[in-house]
Parts: C-alpha cells; sequence; structure tokens
C-alpha cells in the first residue's frame, strides 16, 4: 500500500501499489494529482482547469496572480446610442404636435441631425474599441449604433426633404384668397347669392379641395382651423329699385385675422366682392376698417328696409279685382 498526503489540503491517502504513478483526485478538495510510487515524495498537486475567460475580459496580473477583469462598456458609444434613440423620440414628439409648419419635415429635420449626430460619435467609439484590444469593450453595440443611425439618418433625411419641399411650395396668402373668391362665388351661384355665415362651409360642402387654403401660411394656427374672416350677410342677389347691385365690387368679404402683423411685411391682405386681393398697410388697416364696417353697417340697413317696404307693398295691394259686367244680347 502506499501512503501520501494531498499537498493542497492535508488530507492522508492509501492506495494499492498498483495505482502508483497513475493520475489521481483527491476525494476530499478535488485536487488533481499524481500517485507517487514507494519512496517517492508526494507531488505537487496539478493546476485545476481553469474556466473559460468571459467575453470581452482582460486578464491582469495582481500579487502575481492572474485575474479577468471585464471592461466598461465604451462610454461614447453609450452616447451615440443615446442620441439616436432620442431622434426617434423628437421625431414622434414634433411629428405628432400641431404647427403650421409640416410636422414631419420639422421632425424629420430634426430627427436626422441626431441620428446622424449619434453616427459620428458611435464611429470613433468604435475605432477606439477596436484598437484597445480587450481593454474596452462595446464593439457590437457600436456596430448597431451606426446602422441604426444611418438607416434612421435615410429615412428621417427623406421625410424632411419631402416636408420642406411642400412647405416651399405652399400657396401664397394671395392665392389662397383667390381660391377663397372662387369658391365663395360658386356658393353663391348655388344659394340664390347668399354667401356662407362660415368659410368652413366651403371646404365641408366641397367648394374649397382642401381646408388648407382656409389658413394664411404665415399664420401659426392650429392645422384645421381658418385664419381669415368672413364678413357676414352679404347677398349679391339684392338689387336697388334703378336695378344696380347694393354691395360694391369694392366691398370687403374676407380679410386676415389677428394677428394683423403675421406677415412680418406691415401689411394686411383681404379680398375684396370683385375678386381683387387688397394689401393696406398695418398702420392703416383701423380706419381702413372702420370704414369697411360703416358701410357695411350702412348698406345692410338700406337692403333690410328695402325689403321691408317691399312686402309692405305686396300686403297693400288688392288681392280680388272686380269681375267686369257681362254685356247684354243685342247691346252695342
Amino acid at each position: 500500500m502506499i501512503r501520501f498526503r494531498c499537498p493542497r489540503c492535508e488530507s492522508e491517502m492509501e492506495v494499492d501499489e498498483s495505482f502508483a504513478g497513475r493520475p489521481a483526485r483527491c476525494p476530499t478538495c478535488g485536487c488533481d494529482l499524481k500517485v507517487p510510487k514507494e519512496g517517492e515524495p508526494s507531488p505537487p498537486p496539478s493546476q485545476p482547469a481553469r474556466a473559460t475567460p468571459r467575453k470581452g475580459a482582460t486578464t491582469v496580473t495582481v500579487d502575481g496572480q492572474q485575474v479577468e477583469v471585464v471592461p466598461p462598456l465604451e462610454t461614447m458609444i453609450l452616447v451615440g446610442m443615446a442620441f439616436v434613440l432620442l431622434s426617434v423620440a423628437a421625431a414622434l414628439a414634433v411629428g405628432l404636435s400641431r404647427f403650421v409648419t409640416p410636422p414631419w419635415a420639422v421632425g424629420g429635420t430634426l430627427g436626422a441631425l441626431l441620428a446622424l449626430l449619434g453616427v459620428l460619435i458611435a464611429v470613433p467609439a468604435y475605432h477606439t474599441v477596436r484598437r484597445s484590444r480587450g481593454r474596452k469593450r462595446g464593439r457590437a453595440h457600436a456596430l448597431i449604433t451606426m446602422a441604426a443611425g444611418a438607416l434612421l439618418f435615410l429615412v428621417f433625411g427623406i421625410i424632411a426633404l419631402v416636408g420642406w419641399s411642400q412647405w416651399l411650395l405652399r400657396p401664397t396668402c394671395e392665392q389662397n384668397l383667390k381660391k377663397i373668391h372662387h369658391a365663395l362665388v360658386a356658393y353663391a351661384d348655388n344659394h340664390a347669392g347668399v354667401f356662407p355665415q362660415s368659410l368652413d362651409v366651403l371646404a365641408k360642402e366641397g367648394y374649397l379641395k382642401s381646408p388648407n387654403w382656409l389658413v394664411c401660411p404665415s399664420y401659426r394656427v392650429p392645422v384645421g382651423e381658418t385664419s381669415y374672416i368672413l364678413t357676414p350677410d352679404i347677398d349679391t342677389s339684392a338689387k336697388r329699385p334703378d336695378g344696380s347691385d347694393w354691395w360694391p365690387l369694392d366691398t370687403m368679404i374676407v380679410s386676415d385675422g389677428p394677428p394683423y402683423k403675421a406677415h412680418g411685411d406691415g401689411f394686411v391682405r383681404m379680398l375684396l366682392l370683385g375678386g381683387e386681393v387688397k394689401r393696406v398697410k398695418l398702420t392703416e388697416w383701423a380706419a381702413y376698417q372702420k370704414a369697411q364696417a360703416e358701410r357695411w353697417n350702412k348698406i345692410l340697413r338700406q337692403v333690410r328696409q328695402a325689403k321691408e317696404e317691399a312686402v309692405k307693398k305686396d300686403d297693400s295691394a288688392p288681392t280680388d279685382a272686380p269681375r267686369p259686367t257681362p254685356a247684354k244680347e243685342g247691346s252695342p
């Protein structure tokens, strides 16, 4: 029998001589060793099997022992990922908001810029990780950030390009007023010469193809609202006793709404009954508007008086005319 001790835990073991020189394992500590031959000293324990190194870990020597250290994720990669994610959030937040500027144009531009910034940060971060040779990790994160950022930059860039193209090609205030005039004339032709009580009716009943024509491009109002003001109670079929029109062609029928300085050029736009689009200086707007209101009130009173007189005249007219007496036979 061969007696020996485990060099690690000092446990005493006894095996048959036939196992001399063979590898063995301590039943107490699990140390791998070799059974000594008769007269040989106890062998040193074999090194325990090393575990598979962790991915991205760096092996360093501390007090003569090798220690695996997992480095932190590269900071620039985290910043790049944050900007890419922020681009999506910004595009959605701005796109869902209600701006007079096409929201997809503003949101797409902001999203594209943030996505591009994320890519510009991720590219040097990727090269930093690659050159570190294990001292820094995040190569896969950098690749994902660059791919996602580039894709989002492309998508948001196209959205911004289309949005701003539509914004630059949008109709002017004068063009909107011209379209409103055509729609008012068409509406009056189908309603005995009477204009609607609201401009929204033109879009609801199909006289205007788009409600966007009811919004001046210079006004920052929510989409779907109207920035123009319609002069009410205008009946183009009303005639004076001499057959002329009650409402002159220079009557203001549609004008910009407040704030009147939205155009930024010092002028207020308005539409006249004859179809002319007129511009009045902002400094003269109050006086012009007052004069138009006074004339509108005067004409409206005259129209109502004329209608009342016509009704009284019709009521006072005899309804039964005398019948002629039939002539007798033989009379001349």
